[in-house]
């Protein structure tokens, strides 16, 4: 099981990059998931018949935006958003519940994924929010939002921890960032 530090880092450092794709509802868009599609789709991931069915016109989660203003690269950004903003919840374009910034001055500072022309406030799930509103959680994402080294590392580890769970004893893990057993 994965602790306090290393769910913080976890949910943080994966919100560091990237963006949450909600361009619709899913609801008559999305076809089963691959396991339930025909042989041919299996391999493709959810069908989506939506506009073009990529780019701008993904559907995943139904979250639609990204969290920081660098999406591509490794950033405190999430943090000063995170604690840098009053949030509101509101509904994103395929009905999900999301957060936005209350201040104006967020609009415009996240680019969009795929037209250099638009560009966007940041988002957070409700998830995020208990990052920041949850006594224990706030206080470890608090210490990374201050120590911006001590959280990429954190991060590192509960990354390495998460995708080697399955690889037998720690004991048969090497190097100097193998996280403790």
């Amino acid at each position: 099981a994965m602790n306090d530090e290393e769910t913080v880092a976890l949910i943080a450092g994966g919100h560091t990059f990237g963006k949450a794709h909600g361009a619709a509802s899913p609801e008559g868009n999305v076809g089963p998931e691959p396991e339930g599609a025909n042989l041919a789709e299996q391999g493709l991931g959810w069908k989506n018949k939506y506009k073009t069915g990529n780019a701008g016109d993904t559907i995943t989660s139904g979250l639609e935006g990204a969290w920081t203003s660098t999406p591509t690269q490794w950033s405190n950004g999430y943090f000063n958003n995170l604690f840098g903003y009053e949030w509101e919840l509101v509904k994103s374009p395929a009905g999900a519940w999301q957060w936005t910034p209350k201040e104006e001055s967020a609009q415009g500072t996240v680019p969009d994924a795929h037209d250099p022309e638009k560009s966007h406030a940041p988002m957070m799930f409700t998830t995020d929010l208990a990052l920041k509103m949850d006594p224990a959680y706030g206080k470890i994402s608090r210490r990374f939002h201050e120590n911006p080294d001590e959280f990429a590392a954190a991060f590192a580890k509960a990354w390495y921890k998460l995708t080697h769970r399955d690889m037998g004893p720690v004991s048969r893990c090497l190097g100097p960032e193998v996280p403790e057993a």
